[in-house]
């Protein structure tokens, strides 16, 4: 039996596993369109925009956990890219309304119906997947192939449940969240409150699973802190509940095969000195998902490869 010392500790060590951030810059951080769009059952999901309002739409898929503001870290590239990004906030995370009983191949009815709430009712877009976002944008890709330009996932995690999957650092700790949910639960719940009344003491604890490169991206800059501080208590906005789902849900079988995927361009982007999502994955990923692509930054960590590589990844969007 973990105690509420050890499940705290555990709740922390999650809390990075993939990609929490905003932009890591020193200047102020830059105003973001965001709301909430209605699905045809009246469940609501949040949303942010981000880039060129006029440009091709690429949906953002956070992280495990994460939240709308994460991708906030390449906004200026979505501009420069003219992209129009907007990211999605999975159920009970953000602005979203909790799902009971979800499943990942649940997400991309969610995701058709914000396209066409967005006024993309019809028409092709693409999807970026942080981390802990690949199992639902590869979701889209079993569902809906004809829909999508392209399928970008950077640092993304393998399921943990195949033979021969690699692993990486945070894997028991998944493990142990779908094992114990309500534990797991009560230890955001700590983690969160945490985080509001000692936030350097949570951010220093947290950074201590990070790629170096990583490290250095988030905390030498001052400004950062309030940034990834306010990432982290929208993740869990609407109680802890939804992070316990998404990741047991990564955790879990993903409810579809790799080799079931139809043909879809497909890319991957892993960090060679991320311990979280290591080179392995990236590496597992191209072997099984027919016709796709691995570019591997071997100095890059979790965040690091998506900030680095963000014009090259969103330049497959801007030329389709």
């Amino acid at each position: 039996m973990l105690t509420r010392r050890q499940a705290l500790v555990a709740g922390l060590t999650l809390l990075p596993t993939t990609g929490l951030w905003r932009r890591a810059l020193a200047a102020p951080m830059p105003q973001y369109a965001h709301g909430q769009v209605r699905l045809p059952s009246g469940r609501r999901i949040g949303y942010a925009e981000y880039g060129d309002p006029s440009g091709p739409l690429v949906f953002y898929f956070h992280g495990t956990p994460g939240s709308r503001i994460e991708a906030g870290l390449i906004a200026d590239e979505a501009t420069a890219a003219g992209i129009r990004l907007v990211a999605l906030e999975r159920p009970g995370i953000g602005l979203s309304d909790y799902q009971s009983g979800r499943r990942i191949l649940n997400w991309p009815a969610d995701v058709a119906s914000a396209a066409e709430a967005l006024g993309y009712g019809g028409t092709s877009f693409g999807i970026v997947g942080l981390s802990g976002g690949a199992p639902y944008a590869l979701a889209c890709v079993r569902c809906m192939p004809e829909r999508l330009t392209h399928v970008a996932v950077v640092s993304g995690h393998t399921p943990l449940c195949p033979a021969g999957a690699p692993s990486g650092s945070q894997d028991k700790l998944i493990a142990w969240v779908g094992r114990r949910p309500r534990l797991a639960t009560a230890a955001f719940r700590v983690a969160s409150n945490q985080l509001r009344k000692h936030p350097k003491f949570v951010l220093h604890k947290v950074s201590e699973s990070w790629a170096e490169s990583d490290r250095q991206l988030i905390l030498c800059n001052p400004a950062y802190y309030s940034a990834l501080n306010q990432t982290l208590l929208e993740a869990t906005r609407c109680g802890p509940e939804g992070i316990v789902t998404d990741v047991t849900l990564l955790g879990n079988d993903w409810g579809y095969r790799f080799g079931d995927l139809p043909p879809a361009s497909v890319s991957f982007w892993q960090g060679g000195c991320d311990p979280i999502a290591p080179a392995a994955m990236g590496h597992y990923f191209q072997r099984n998902v027919a016709g796709s692509e691995l570019t591997i930054d071997p100095r890059a960590g979790h965040l690091t490869v998506l900030k680095w590589h963000a014009a090259a990844i969103l330049g497959r969007f801007a030329t389709k």
